[in-house]
C-alpha cells in the first residue's frame, strides 16, 4: 500500500470551486468540520462532521453541497495485492451509515481516535515536518481499514441475527395457527398473507427452520389427527377426511398410503386387531 496523494481543504463562504473526480485509486475522505452531500456513483450521501467515507477506484465522486466552513482531508491509496480493503458493497453500506454515525460510541470511538492521530500525522506531512513518519501513518491507515471491516462485520451479523429471530417468530406464529386450525381451508397464499411475506420466501424460510415446507407440516398435522380418529372413533374415511381439512377423500387416501403404506381403512383394521 502506498499513499498516492494527500490533501486537505477548508471551504469558506463564497467558495465556487468543485471537489471530486475519478481516479484508479482507493480514497479515504474524512470530514472534520461542517457537513456536505457527497455524490458517488449516482447516489448522494449526507456526511456531517465527523464522517469517514470510503471511495473505490474508478468511481465518480464529487462534493455537491456543503455548509461553510467545511473542512476535510483525503488520502488516495495505491493498494497492493496483499492489502485488504473494503469491497464496493461494503463501501456503499459504510457510506450510508455516516449520516447517523456516532463516533463517540464505544463501537466507533477507536476509529475516531485513529483518525485523529492520522490527522495530526498528515498535517506534519503537509508542512514537510521531519517528525512525519510514513510507516506510522501506513499502520494507522491499515488499522482504520481493519476497524471499519470489523464494525461492518459486527453490524451485518447483528442484522442477520435479527432476521433469524424475526424468521423464527413468524414461523412459530404460522405453526401455532396450523396446529389450532388444521381442519380449516389453508393454503400457501393464505399463510403468506397472514405474515405479509412473499410465498417463495416463506417456503424457503420455513423449510430452513423446520426441515419441511409449510404445506408438508400442515399435512403432517392432518394425518396425525386422522390417525387419532381412525383409532378412537368409528367415523368413516370420508368423515375423517373432511374433519381433518382434506378437501378430497382421494387426496387424503393417497397421502395416507404414501405415509403409512396402506389405505386408511386397511390401517384401521390392522391396528384395531
Amino acid at each position: 500500500m502506498q499513499i498516492r496523494m494527500f490533501n486537505h481543504h477548508t471551504f469558506h463562504s463564497g467558495y465556487k470551486g468543485k471537489s471530486g473526480g475519478i481516479h484508479p485509486y482507493f480514497e479515504i475522505l474524512y470530514v472534520t468540520q461542517g457537513k456536505a452531500l457527497l455524490e458517488w456513483m449516482g447516489n448522494q450521501y449526507e456526511i456531517p462532521s465527523p464522517s469517514l467515507c470510503i471511495l473505490t477506484p474508478n468511481t465518480p465522486h464529487q462534493i455537491v453541497q456543503f455548509q461553510t466552513p467545511f473542512s476535510f482531508w483525503y488520502i488516495e491509496l495505491d493498494i497492493g495485492e496483499g492489502d485488504a480493503f473494503p469491497t464496493i458493497e461494503q463501501a456503499i453500506h459504510w457510506n450510508r451509515l455516516q449520516k447517523v454515525a456516532d463516533y463517540d460510541s464505544d463501537e466507533l470511538r477507536p476509529i475516531k481516535q485513529t483518525l485523529d492521530a492520522l490527522s495530526m500525522a498528515l498535517e506534519l506531512k503537509h508542512r514537510d515536518d521531519n517528525r512525519y513518519d510514513e510507516e506510522i501513518v501506513m499502520l494507522d491507515i491499515r488499522k482504520t481499514v481493519r476497524l471499519i471491516q470489523n464494525d461492518l462485520r459486527y453490524r451485518l451479523q447483528a442484522v442477520s441475527e435479527a432476521n433469524d429471530k424475526s424468521s423464527r417468530d413468524f414461523i412459530q406464529t404460522l405453526m401455532r395457527h396450523m396446529e389450532t386450525s388444521y381442519y380449516e381451508p389453508i393454503d400457501l397464499a393464505r399463510l403468506s398473507k397472514r405474515v405479509h411475506l412473499n410465498s417463495s420466501y416463506l417456503v424457503r424460510a420455513f423449510k430452513h427452520e423446520t426441515g419441511v415446507t409449510p404445506m408438508q407440516y400442515l399435512n403432517k398435522l392432518r394425518l396425525s389427527a386422522a390417525i387419532s380418529y381412525l383409532v378412537n372413533t368409528d367415523m368413516g374415511v370420508q368423515q375423517i377426511a373432511e374433519a381433518t381439512g382434506f378437501n378430497s377423500i382421494h387426496y387424503f387416501s393417497r397421502l395416507f398410503k404414501r405415509k403409512y403404506g396402506s389405505s386408511p381403512q386397511q390401517w384401521r383394521l390392522a391396528n384395531r386387531k
